[in-house]
């Protein structure tokens, strides 16, 4: 099969996504649903639908014709509120019954449906009325006697539903195998289900008016597994799509997708890093299933659909959690933004599919993505954030500046778990996107100084998590924070309590993590990583003329220039003019001022001039780290964040002032070769220098230097070009490297947190 180009499948994506959104016909105002059987029958049986409305209030009435169901909510706008239907309006039966759900809005809203008894849940997007359609194929799980579908007929007067059996099905007390058809008659708000022991898969549902499909199992047991319930409402086929992303949940390796199709002879192009370029031919109405051990894409010559049932129970943050079943949206139809809910039963997951780059641009909660715990996988041009929303009940909103995108929605705990996928149904066309800053405050400001960081976290925060300030701490427990009522303020030094040094291509990161920890537990309410980087992406600008630049701020370094007056370099000189003897000596100091003592300097080139504007009388004394001037001597230290030297005073001709302009470099152990290990490397020919990795560069100056009196009447004779000695670093619109790249580290283990902060 010949594959599709990328690029002209963007294309057919950008086109899809504005036909999704601007054609989107009837605002979606009414929803028919059905509580499927659940193996487990008690008064902790329920069926719960969540409403969750945009920009406008709603009122919403929601109705069962029998057993008789009638609840009417208001619903302000931006706001959401549950309506809970118990066990006695299940779909019990294998004949029909009064018991489809009629959701009933005067505005447009979003319906969740979920299923939760003792020790199994599921859950489901609900379509609106104008996504249903009049055929579909069922898809079923491949093991387990409780497979079930149901059709439902929620707003037309009669439905005339044929089926077209795969596997086997018994009605009226017949007995339909592969290629059988039967008919049922469905009038205004009835539904019927029908279950077997064979895989239903690929079963195919015609009526003559548009009605709701659902499908699933009523005691799936798959891998290692207990009883559970499945349910999932079902696309028709003509919601269906030819381009897939499909993701491991949990980084699962043993879960399987579903291919259907609908005509015969579909290509089916499977790809992976693991088992690249598999393909497949199928059947209309027939189906494949293929191991999912890893992020793939799927390219289909004709619509197809996508389910995918997560079932291997693999220990992560919960263990024995129960399987769940979802349907994959095709990936060219996504969108921007998305509404949806979750349970605090569970550890709640949000797992967007995108073509975006980074978490940048995503806002969840009008916060950005950054902000959140999660993982990342990548698949040519697609990537999944695995993002941990923590047991959080209620409706959360999720959108990106401009890119489309699909989302899963699920929830974990033990012996029980959900899912649901959003992405192909149809969106309120008349939604405004939210502002992605409104309503979002920082929770805290990181300053990152010379020789440390400090962060301040707002008490309210702390407060909220029913915390303390002495259980906030770094990655030390007994680095603690201290609080002046409003903040909780914690020191974080780049040596000690935990930080860490990141080397990577010449930048620097120095990284720490802020706790939020319950007393005498490892339970963490406040995640916040903090973060503090230099490398050379980004410059600044200063213009210092005719002032002097003794210190240079380099992102978190400060890196200085400093004379003194004797050998021990405890004499600082501070003022300016400053008067020497020209037959004496000056000292001279370049340091990176940092905490860091695997931080180094090299001063790779030092020049005079008799003043910080000349740049043709000029004297080298120091080029590619070698020392040029006879009298110019290095002082021993034992801190490679200093470099120190001294020379013979000297004076350039008629001038009584003198400039030293020299280029230092920062350079940190890590990073190995760098420039600052090579010292003295005189270039022989061309692109013979090694390594010229260094984290920063600086410019500085310090003067001017000028001559007792009576020092110009020497009785020695001074040729045109003699030296004196001026001591300073200049800065002619110097251009500062300063490193700050973010770079996302994020740990595929979840924790509890709050927020998060790079």
């Amino acid at each position: 099969m010949e594959q599709h180009n990328w690029g002209t499948l963007r294309r057919y994506f950008i086109l899809l996504l504005f036909m999704g959104m601007f054609d989107a016909g009837e605002a979606q105002t009414r929803f028919v649903t059905a509580f499927m059987e659940n193996f487990y029958v008690s008064e902790d049986t329920t069926f719960q639908l969540y409403l969750v409305t945009y920009d406008k209030p709603a009122t919403v009435t929601i109705t069962v014709s029998q057993p008789q169901f009638n609840q009417t909510v208001h619903i302000g706008r931006d706001n959401y509120a549950m309506v809970t239907l118990n066990y006695t309006y299940m779909i019990a039966e294998k004949y029909m019954t009064s018991k489809a759900v009629l959701v009933q809005s005067d505005t447009a809203l979003s319906v969740f449906a979920f299923y939760t008894a003792v020790g199994t849940a599921d859950a489901m997007a609900c379509l609106p009325v104008e996504d249903l359609g009049t055929e579909y194929y069922i898809s079923t799980a491949a093991m387990g006697a409780g497979k079930q579908f149901a059709v439902a007929n929620g707003v037309e007067e009669t439905a005339l539903v044929n089926v077209t059996v795969v596997g086997s099905i018994s009605y009226n007390g017949v007995e339909y195998t592969k290629g059988q058809s039967f008919s049922v008659s469905l009038q205004y708000q009835q539904s019927i289900q029908f279950q077997s022991s064979s895989d239903l898969t690929g079963t195919r549902i015609s009526s003559t008016v548009p009605v709701a499909v659902f499908s699933g199992h009523k005691c799936f047991t798959g891998i290692n597994t207990n009883c559970d319930t499945l349910v999932e409402q079902l696309y028709p086929v003509h919601k269906w799509g030819n381009f897939f992303v499909v993701v491991p949940i949990m980084n699962h390796t043993q879960d399987s997708i579903t291919i259907v199709t609908s005509t015969p002879n579909t290509q089916v192009f499977v790809n992976n890093a693991i088992e690249p370029n598999e393909y497949f031919v199928v059947d209309g109405g027939t189906s494949l299933r293929v191991n999912l051990k890893e992020m793939s894409t799927i390219n289909a010559s004709k619509p197809i659909m996508v389910t995918y049932i997560v079932e291997e129970p693999k220990p992560g943050i919960v263990t024995g959690y129960g399987p769940f079943f979802v349907t994959s949206p095709p990936s060219l139809v996504a969108r921007s933004y998305y509404k949806f809910v979750t349970q605090k039963t569970y550890f709640n997951f949000l797992l967007i599919v995108t073509q975006a780059t980074s978490a940048d641009g995503f806002y969840l909660d009008h916060r950005p993505l950054s902000l959140y715990n999660y993982s990342v996988q990548n698949f040519y041009d697609y990537r999944a954030f695995d993002v941990l929303l923590d047991k959080s009940e209620g409706q959360h909103e999720i959108h990106h500046e401009f890119m489309p995108f699909t989302i899963y929605v699920y929830g974990a705990e033990s012996s029980a778990s959900y899912g649901y996928s959003m992405g192909q149904e149809t969106i309120y066309p008349d939604a405004p996107l939210p502002n992605p800053t409104e309503g979002y405050k920082p929770e805290g400001i990181l300053q990152c100084l010379s020789n440390g960081a400090e962060y301040q976290l707002p008490m309210n925060m702390v407060l909220e998590a029913h915390l303390d300030v002495s259980d906030i701490h770094l990655e030390d427990p007994l680095c603690q924070a201290v609080t002046d009522e409003d903040f909780a303020f914690i020191q974080i030094p780049f040596s000690g309590c935990g930080s860490s040094v990141l080397i990577e291509d010449g930048k620097t990161y120095y990284e720490n993590t802020i706790y939020g920890t319950i007393p005498g537990t490892s339970i963490h309410r406040i995640e916040i990583p903090v973060k503090c980087e230099m490398e050379m992406n980004e410059t600044l600008g200063i213009s210092i003329h005719p002032k002097v630049t003794d210190v240079v701020s380099l992102g978190h370094y400060n890196v200085s220039l400093k004379l003194y007056q004797s050998e021990d370099f405890s004499d600082l000189i501070t003022a300016y003019p400053y008067e020497v003897d020209i037959h004496g000596r000056l000292y001279v100091e370049f340091k990176v001022e940092s905490s860091d003592q695997n931080l180094q300097v090299l001063v790779e080139n030092c020049k005079a001039s008799p003043s910080l504007e000349d740049n043709e009388q000029i004297y080298s004394l120091i080029q590619q780290g070698c020392l040029q001037d006879t009298t110019l001597q290095t002082h021993k230290v034992s801190d490679q964040r200093l470099e120190r030297f001294s020379l013979h005073v000297f004076k350039f001709n008629s001038f009584e002032e003198v400039y030293l302009s020299c280029n230092v470099l920062v350079c940190h152990n890590g990073t190995s070769p760098n420039r600052c290990t090579q010292g003295c490397f005189r270039r022989q020919r061309r692109d013979t220098r090694g390594s010229s990795v260094h984290m920063a560069a600086a410019k500085l100056s310090q003067g001017p230097i000028v001559f007792k009196s009576g020092e110009l009447q020497t009785s020695h004779n001074v040729p045109s070009f003699v030296l004196v000695a001026v001591i300073g670093m200049m800065a002619l619109m110097t251009v500062l490297a300063l490193t700050i790249q973010k770079r996302y580290i994020k740990s595929h283990h979840y924790t509890l947190l709050q927020c998060t902060e790079d």
